[in-house]
């Protein structure tokens, strides 16, 4: 296979097919090369040939700086090939939420990955603290669906988070290069994403409040999250570089094999370290065990088939790994605050919204 290199420069624009539509909330389009490399500095590679007119990806695209240093995107597509976009990247702390897909980012020499499957929804948390290096790896053929909050460390000390920003946590937060931080998305964030991609008929000036309005929540639940753990931190146990990675690999195992018997001995070995040792990450990133950690994703999986109208709640609880419905239930409104037959019924009079629905 050969590899297409192409370099543009923001003097190339998109022609009407193709056009981004700016005032639009909904953009439906085909997004090829010259459409995603009108910026300075953006390298495209790719094993097919490429040309200007290639299309990359078909679907709906919303990309917006709502406010001076945050900015909003958000995707729902199918990419029709392999590549990889290489840029620049200033500092920025981005709260990023995967749906669907299967995507490799490098930002300077860390390597991040991101795999989810079914509607449930991963919740990332990561801090460019200086100018870096950034790639994009996609496989090509595959329906990526995902939303980005970034925002500037400007935007991050105004106000209320300025205070956030002067705690212990939030300065390694803020302040630690690349620094990572993935947790189980909450009933409510599910909430406000489905929000985005599904905003209510506004006039533009509305619109953008309302849009604003659920990034910012997004972001604040994000530090939370991120503070929240770094708080359960015990002196002394920050995790190494060595120590994020293993337990990068075993979340990504986890995520990736979750229906599938699993127990420690089988995930220890996937991320390359001891039974022992990843129950140690475990307790210190995640304050739980491994097996707590599974069982809470199982959970979160039977909420998005209840939450999206395709299970019952005899086979949402087979989806969790439980033989007692009873047992699912109590386990399931601790996690959630609400029951199985609860959620089952609100998703008949709102389910999620379907492909061609979303921004």
């Amino acid at each position: 296979m050969t590899t297409s290199v192409c370099r543009y420069g923001n003097g190339l624009k998109p022609d009407a097919e193709g056009e981004v539509q700016a005032d639009e909330s909904r953009t439906r389009r085909h997004l090829r090369v010259r459409d995603l490399l009108r910026q300075d500095g953006i390298v495209l590679e790719s094993p097919d040939g490429l040309s200007p007119d290639d299309t990359l990806m078909r679907g709906e695209f919303l990309h917006r700086e709502l406010r001076r240093g945050l900015v909003l995107h958000v995707s729902d597509a199918i990419e029709e090939r392999p590549f990889t976009a290489t840029s620049r990247r200033g500092e920025e702390l981005s709260c990023i939420f995967f749906l669907d897909g299967n995507v490799d980012l490098s930002i300077g020499d860390r390597h991040f990955h991101f795999d989810a499957h079914g509607g449930v929804v991963q919740g990332v948390a990561i801090m460019n603290a200086s100018p870096e290096s950034f790639s994009r790896a996609s496989l090509g053929g595959q329906h990526l669906r995902h939303l980005v909050v970034s925002a500037t460390p400007e935007w991050l000390h105004l106000d209320a988070l300025d205070e956030v920003a002067d705690t212990k946590g939030g300065e390694r937060l803020l302040r630690e290069h690349l620094f990572e931080h993935r947790w189980t998305v909450t009933p409510r964030l599910i909430e406000i994403v489905r929000q985005i991609f599904a905003p209510p008929p506004l006039l533009p000036a509305m619109r953008d409040l309302y849009l604003e309005s659920r990034a910012v929540e997004l972001v604040a639940e994000t530090m939370a999250a991120a503070l929240q753990a770094s708080r359960r931190e015990p002196t002394g146990m920050i995790l190494t570089r060595q120590d994020a990675i293993c337990l990068d690999r075993a979340k990504n195992y986890v995520a990736a094999r979750w229906a599938d018997p699993l127990n420690v001995e089988v995930i220890s070995r996937a991320a390359g370290i001891s039974a022992s040792g990843l129950q140690r990450l475990f307790r210190i990133a995640e304050n739980q065990s491994v097996f707590e950690y599974v069982r809470k994703l199982r959970l979160a999986q039977a909420f998005a088939a209840l939450s999206n109208g395709e299970a019952t709640v005899l086979e949402a609880s087979v989806v969790a790994g439980y033989s007692s419905a009873a047992n699912f239930a109590t386990a399931f409104r601790r996690q959630f605050g609400i029951t199985p037959s609860h959620l089952m019924r609100r998703s008949e009079s709102r389910h999620w919204p379907k492909s061609s629905q979303a921004v």
